[in-house]
């Protein structure tokens, strides 16, 4: 339509229709091409108006800080309401936008005034070798503990009193028997020195006096008595059987040793039982008292006579 205008203001006779029709087949130009011929249409004449439309506008680069906005700026919304763009962002927003620092984070202030990256993670270094200081200082009370806990032992110590004091009155020894404490223990931790001793019925007799109890008293053992029992025929006994094996195998669950100081066979049971759970079980008597089985079920056997020298009273 612009076309046919332009030539009608210049020849302004009727042979433009004919002319008219023959371009009106042929593409029609686009709408920037149209633009620039309204815009230079102004009362020039035919044949510049034809040869201005007939030309492709200029193209006009853009700017380099301008291209990228421009570009990404524009949509086309359609086409049936007119060419609506929207605006383009500003050319140096976007090269500030990309040219601009990164913050660096937040950090908490230390001592009223504001604490840089470095001087945080100094602290959680600092943090972090007090723990490791302590933590070696605990490893090494518990190394220590372990370490005395093997080099001593738990030990019990279990006497058989009646067979002991008759075997050493068969070999005419009168024996210490705080010396013997420390003989079986052997720088070992003591739990319990239990001394199984029977006592007279009379209840009139102290028992500080008394053939049984008196040479235990005050020499580190713990006194389990029972009152003798006097038969028919005038024999007096006291067995200890039971309740040395009730305490032996009840005690012997925190102990690392067991020392039984009798020669009676009737504890090999006992000593067998006791080896089972894997407690050492060690049996102390005179060897000429002592009966075999016994000596074959402990983990080591001590001979008292062969310590008699040193375990005498004085």
């Amino acid at each position: 339509m612009t076309i046919r205008l332009f030539r009608r203001k210049a020849g302004g006779s009727g042979n433009a229709s004919s002319q008219d029709a023959a371009p009106a087949t042929q593409p029609s130009a686009t709408d920037d091409t149209k633009r620039p011929s309204r815009r230079r249409g102004g009362g020039s004449s035919a044949k510049r108006t034809s040869t201005e439309s007939a030309l492709p506008p200029a193209i006009v680069p853009p700017e380099p800080d301008q291209a990228p906005a421009q570009r990404t700026g524009r949509t086309r919304r359609g086409r049936r309401g007119g060419a609506r763009r929207k605006a383009a962002q500003p050319a140096g927003a976007t090269a500030r936008a990309i040219a601009a620092p990164i913050a660096p984070p937040e950090v908490l202030p230390i001592d009223g005034r504001p604490a840089t990256l470095e001087q945080l993670i100094e602290a959680q270094l600092h943090v972090m070798r007090g723990l490791q200081v302590s933590l070696a200082s605990i490893d090494s009370r518990l190394g220590s503990l372990a370490k005395i806990g093997t080099e001593q032992p738990r030990i019990g110590i279990f006497v058989d009193v009646p067979n002991i004091m008759y075997a050493a009155e068969r070999l005419k020894i009168t024996l210490d028997y705080s010396k013997l404490l420390q003989l079986l223990l052997r720088g070992r931790e003591l739990i319990r020195a239990n001394a199984y001793a029977p006592i007279s019925d009379d209840p009139q007799e102290p028992l500080q006096t008394q053939k049984f109890v008196q040479p235990f008293i005050g020499h580190g053992y713990s006194l389990v008595t029972k009152p003798l029992k006097r038969y028919t025929d005038g024999s007096i006994k006291a067995n200890f059987d039971v309740e040395m094996a009730l305490d032996v195998l009840v005690m012997s669950d925190r102990l690392d040793t067991v020392v039984l100081v009798s020669g009676d066979s009737d504890f090999r049971r006992v000593v067998e039982l006791v080896a089972s759970k894997g407690v050492r079980v060690e049996v102390a008597a005179f060897g000429d008292s002592t009966s075999i089985e016994l000596r074959a079920a402990a983990d080591e056997y001590i001979d008292i006579k062969e310590h008699v020298a040193e375990l005498r009273t004085k």
